[in-house]
């Protein structure tokens, strides 16, 4: 309901706009200054979507609890780009009227602002998309957004300078620069007041052999299993970057807990981390939670340390002896990458409706399933995927693959549901 909702007050935001902006042409004069009357039209239009990447990732409570954080994430890309292509097509039919009227382009302070605002957002996209090939770390794909911060208060003073005051489009953009105050001093009262209310470490356990689990103590976390959390750790005086983790903990849990596996710079020094350091935890956020769809018996399918959401459902369902038929598939490269094994046995002699499948990609003599998960293995344990509702946690590709095994066996979109990877 909170999606639609989202969803229909930036279609009413679209149409607005193009209808004010209809009312605002001179039929006489459209002939003549159809360029003009275009990007007029494309400048308002790019900057709405502009505008939305910041709300997708402000991580506003009621908007994020209707789409799931990770979603947003993805939305907040593509509403870049298109946002991006509007405004540049702005640029070039505006230089194109003014060498077509005048024969010069005409540059002023205001507008070359504009410009090199235009420029840094492409520049700011680029990185981002392609951080990962450049080498780039997490920290740096971080900031570069950042910078976006910077480059809007620019173009707001740009479209301010060349608009008529009073008119339809000088109040559109006044709205805008409201809202955009409004997200950052949101997001400024938030960062205040969760760093005003740090968490303690109070374990640091290995649950496998490059898979450890941190344990904090600190202000009660209202969450559901399966949700996660941005946390940044304070060691020996130093505060680390904000980095999103599953909590693998159960609300139940006198403790919050996370158990990242040993990927990336951050992720290679959780080790290094003691009893004592502090945290900063920003949470809860995602909709990835079996609590969230009742309709059938959940059916998790897990890819390594995609495992984290599915152990805090269980313990949950542990805890308040829920008596559901529960299946889990993990999938591993081999069994040393396994972790909460002792625990899931417990669990799976306790709870009489839950069963683990393991299934190994690259160990010969594994005595289970061999190989990588197919639709014809999860038919061989479930049976009947009528009344099931499927949840994939893992790297992207094994979250690709599993998604297109489900629809081969016709299970309806409506019931696979994923967590991101990454976000």
């Amino acid at each position: 309901m909170k999606t639609r909702l989202v969803l229909l007050v930036i279609m009413v935001m679209l149409v607005i706009t193009v209808v004010f902006w209809a009312l605002s042409l001179d039929l006489n004069l459209l002939g003549r200054l159809y360029l003009r009357y275009l990007s007029i039209l494309f400048a308002p239009l790019g900057l709405i979507f502009i505008f939305l990447q910041f709300v997708f990732v402000s991580r506003i409570k009621i908007i994020e609890s209707g789409f799931g954080l990770d979603r947003m994430f993805r939305w907040h890309r593509v509403f870049g780009r298109i946002g991006l292509i509007l405004v540049f097509l702005h640029m070039i039919l505006i230089v194109l009227y003014r060498f077509r009227e005048f024969g010069e382009l005409m540059p002023g302070i205001f507008l070359w602002i504009g410009i090199l605002a235009l420029l840094g957002f492409i520049t700011t996209a680029g990185l981002a998309a392609t951080y990962k090939k450049l080498g780039l770390a997490y920290e740096v794909w971080r900031n570069i957004h950042l910078v976006n911060y910077l480059l809007f208060p620019l173009v707001l003073i740009h479209v301010f300078f060349y608009t008529e005051a009073g008119s339809n489009l000088y109040y559109f953009w006044l709205l805008l620069a409201v809202l955009f105050m409004a997200i950052m001093i949101y997001r400024l009262v938030r960062i205040i007041t969760i760093r005003s209310n740090p968490y303690e470490v109070v374990e640091v356990r290995q649950e496998a052999e490059d898979i450890w689990s941190l344990f904090f103590k600190g202000p009660r976390l209202s969450y559901k299993p399966g949700q996660f959390l941005f946390i940044q750790l304070i060691r020996n005086n130093t505060l680390s970057s904000p980095h999103p983790f599953t909590i693998s903990s159960s609300p139940t849990a006198e403790h919050l807990s996370i158990t990242p596996k040993m990927l990336g710079d951050f992720t290679m020094t959780i080790k290094d981390t003691r009893v004592g350091d502090r945290a900063i935890i920003d949470g809860s956020y995602g909709v990835f939670s079996f609590l969230n769809y009742s309709r059938g018996e959940p059916v998790f399918i897990a890819g390594g340390v995609g495992i984290t959401p599915f152990i805090s459902m269980l313990r949950y369902m542990y805890d308040h002896k829920i008596n559901k038929k529960v299946t889990l598939f993990w999938a591993n490269r081999s069994e040393k990458n396994l972790c909460f094994q002792e625990e899931l046995a417990k669990i799976e002699k306790e709870m009489p409706g839950f069963k683990v499948v393991l299934v190994m990609s690259d160990q010969p003599d594994w005595q289970g399933e061999k190989g990588h998960l197919k639709g014809q293995m999860i038919l061989s344990y479930i049976k009947n995927i009528e009344n099931k509702e499927f949840f994939i946690c893992g790297p992207p590709a094994m979250s690709r693959a599993t998604f297109f095994e489900l629809k081969q066996l016709n299970v309806p979109p409506s019931r696979i549901h994923r967590e991101l990877f990454e976000l």
